[in-house]
């Protein structure tokens, strides 16, 4: 099999060999091995307790839901100001059509040509 390194440096194998850890191996000819291999921890793991005077920490919320309680908040305080803005939006008709209809009157004016 033909692989070519790209400009990052980096060789795709596929999916076939995706998560497999592997030994490279760079010889002096040039050659480049690829050995898999498999890590097994030389110890067990250790649990370290927590001490008595560390007390637990707080229940923690995700940046998403903190944002959207705040843009709850922000909706909540600013509801007659919203109110009152969709109020006048409402009678207003959008920005592009008011362009063509001013559009459409220029072209109407009869054009005064001086020769």
């Amino acid at each position: 099999m033909l692989k070519e390194v790209g400009a990052s440096g980096q060789i795709s194998l596929g999916k076939k060999f995706a998560g497999q850890l592997y030994d490279a191996v760079f010889h002096q000819d040039g050659r480049v091995e690829l050995l898999p291999v498999k890590v097994v921890p030389a110890e067990p793991q250790v649990r370290e307790d927590v001490a008595a005077y560390e007390s637990k920490s707080p229940v923690r919320t995700s940046p998403a839901s903190v944002a959207a309680a705040e843009n709850e908040k922000w909706v909540a305080d600013h509801a007659a100001e919203i109110a009152k803005y969709n109020a006048w939006a409402s009678t207003r008709e959008p920005y592009a059509q008011r362009v063509r209809r001013w559009r459409q009157s220029q072209a109407d004016k009869p054009t005064s040509s001086t020769t």
